[in-house]
């Protein structure tokens, strides 16, 4: 019995959050508007299937945002003045296979740039510390093994050695969730150690641009990486829908 209670009771936070999303998605795509009056508690229990429980924490959490409020005795209703939309990121509104797309289409947009300013920009300390996260992240490659706090921690010392604080910032607000690996879901021998040989390229490409000081070639090393990156995921998510 009390084994019962604690799965309810873990399920029950995952069931909200979802509601509150697909809620929030509503009022982000416009779908309600500023003013609107949402569905009673009866009805939005009928349209997702779930408890009282999970809705009232559903509108909560909205509520604890500023998009909806509550009045006594007339229901809960979209705010008149909406809070500007936050960033957020790994929003599971979206599928994975968009989610890889996405983010590595911002990564594009935001690191190559990164690779070029450090280029031009980075000190020997900055260089010895990128050299030792390069040097953690080859080694796993090598051994056919892929570390995602490894991989992120050469990117941020890349956005270090960039030496603008918005950009260390903002890659540590996305943290290893940028660091896509769909591809580490497959056993698939040759091709998977050809995978990651092709990654220390990359790297190690990347790192002997910014030693040597070449902004051109740093940024072109990362616009490599980064594509090659979402062309393998992209390959490799859809073979596992045809699989499934």
């Amino acid at each position: 019995m009390q084994k019962k209670s604690q799965t309810t009771s873990s399920k029950r936070p995952r069931l909200s959050v979802d509601v509150a999303n697909r809620l929030r998605k509503l009022i982000d795509d416009r779908t309600w508007v500023a003013g609107q009056q949402l569905p009673t508690e009866l009805k939005l229990i009928e349209m997702f299937g779930v408890s009282r429980t999970v809705i009232r924490e559903a509108i909560s959490a909205l509520g604890a945002e500023g998009l909806v409020v509550p009045q006594h005795g007339r229901g809960v209703f979209v705010a008149e003045h909406l809070p500007a939309r936050p960033f957020r990121f790994g929003d599971s509104s979206i599928g994975e296979t968009d989610h890889i797309r996405q983010s590595m289409e911002l990564r594009l947009g935001i690191e190559t740039e990164a690779a070029a300013l450090a280029a031009t920009r980075r000190t020997d300390d900055e260089l010895l510390a990128m050299k030792r996260a390069l040097d953690i992240i080859n080694q796993l490659n090598s051994e056919s093994v892929g570390g995602a706090a490894e991989d992120f921690d050469f990117h941020v010392r890349i956005a270090e050695a960039a030496h603008n604080s918005y950009l260390v910032d903002f890659m540590n607000f996305l943290g290893t969730h940028i660091i896509p690996r769909v591809v580490l879901r497959l056993e698939f021998g040759a091709e998977r150690d050809a995978f990651f040989k092709e990654l220390i390229e990359h790297h190690t490409a990347i790192y002997d641009a910014i030693e040597a000081k070449d902004p051109v070639a740093a940024a072109k090393a990362m616009r490599v990486h980064l594509s090659r990156g979402l062309v393998v995921n992209r390959a490799v998510e859809s073979s596992l829908s045809i699989a499934e």
